[in-house]
């Protein structure tokens, strides 16, 4: 192979999808007796139990860690009687006794990393994870940089044992997914500073590397001009590719989203129209292959330069957030010879949380992503 090349960990995937769900699950947990530990967010989400209960309808052993966030500020009303019921809705399922709360402290002016590093501490802290035999992370409820923060330390936990003859322990992720609910639990108002994936800070502020050229991949979906302003100002890119979502369930999302964002887009950022990209909504390891391969060009173009940084930031879906995050750890800690990237994930949070606008009825799609264990091993 050259060592211009590099291999995809999740090229084949293993992905179920809501009607799914049941069959393959019933199925896994026929092979022989499992623990299961189902990780999940403490929140107002209507999403938030769906991924416990179909675990408690297919007679999972479960044990839950339940993430709990303070941002040192006052739920309203609504909020907190969201919250509760889904608090309690957990404890129907399950019982208080298997539900081990993990307090997390996010945003702050701790620095970029404040909510990402409490977060990895949080789980570091909660418990031995490879005591189970899958660990099922339900990223329904969780604020995204908290959803990827877990992902990514329970993936290198997990490959590292792996790796060392230990206990091979199976992560999945899942989230119910739903543009317009996600869109209605997203109101309120942004932190002023840009925040970083811990471990994925793309060596921004490295000297030995300050000349390398930047390439900044903005995933998009709606409403995101103040995100883009501040994570561009905070990069300052000398290449910017926005990765717009097609194909989509609405076959004029992507073009809408252009649309929305166009005076930024092309009149303040002045990108080529060449430089947009697509990626798959409703498939997040398509969207992996997609952003992958679209950095992977940028590594081996420019390395002859000496290389390059490349960021991504997870301003779309959640389902498109998990592509991004496999696709930055693969390019980390994945099969890839020769000089790497400097990977980043760039975010901006949110600050102060309004009232969520979701229909309970509101359809969505349950996902259920499995990313390592067993299936690599066949």
């Amino acid at each position: 192979m050259s060592d211009n090349k590099a291999v995809m960990r999740w090229d084949p995937y293993s992905l179920t999808r809501d009607a799914e769900f049941d069959e393959f699950w019933r199925a896994h947990l026929a092979k022989r007796d499992r623990r299961i530990l189902l990780v999940l967010g403490r929140g107002f989400d209507v999403r938030a139990l769906e991924t416990a209960t179909r675990l408690k309808g297919v007679g999972a052993n479960v044990a839950v860690w339940l993430l709990a966030y303070d941002n040192g500020l006052n739920d309203s009303a609504k909020r907190s009687a969201l919250t509760q019921g889904n608090y309690n809705g957990l404890v129907a399922l399950f019982g208080a006794a298997a539900i081990t709360p993990i307090d997390i402290a996010i945003g702050g002016t701790a620095g970029e990393t404040a909510t990402s590093r409490n977060t990895k501490a949080a789980l570091e802290a909660a418990g031995d994870c490879l005591l189970f035999d899958d660990v099922v992370v339900d990223i329904s409820a969780m604020p995204r940089l908290v959803a990827m923060t877990t992902i990514a330390v329970l993936l290198a936990k997990l490959d590292g044992v792996g790796r060392a003859g230990g206990k091979s322990v199976n992560l999945h992720v899942t989230t119910a997914e739903s543009v317009s609910a996600d869109n209605g639990a997203a109101q309120g108002t942004l932190q002023d500073q840009v925040t970083l994936v811990v471990g994925f800070s793309g060596q921004l502020a490295s000297q030995t590397t300050e000349n390398w050229p930047r390439v900044w991949f903005p995933v998009l979906g709606e409403r995101q001009q103040a995100r883009l302003d501040l994570i561009r100002d905070f990069i300052d890119p000398d290449e910017i590719c926005p990765v717009i979502p097609f194909p989509s369930r609405a076959p004029r999302r992507g073009d809408e989203i252009i649309d929305e964002h166009r005076a930024i887009l092309f009149d303040e950022f002045q990108i080529e129209p060449a430089n947009i990209l697509l990626a798959c909504e409703y498939n997040p390891f398509e969207a992996y292959k997609q952003i992958f391969v679209a950095m992977d060009r940028y590594r081996r173009a420019l390395r002859e330069m000496g290389g390059c940084k490349a960021f991504v930031s997870p301003i779309s879906s959640k389902l498109l957030s998990i592509g991004v995050l496999l696709a930055c750890y693969d390019h980390r800690f994945g099969d890839v010879s020769g000089e790497r990237l400097d990977v980043g994930i760039p975010y901006v949070e949110t600050a102060v949380y309004g009232d969520p606008i979701q229909d309970e009825q509101s359809v969505y799609e349950l996902y259920s992503m499995w990313i390592r264990g067993e299936w690599e091993e066949v």
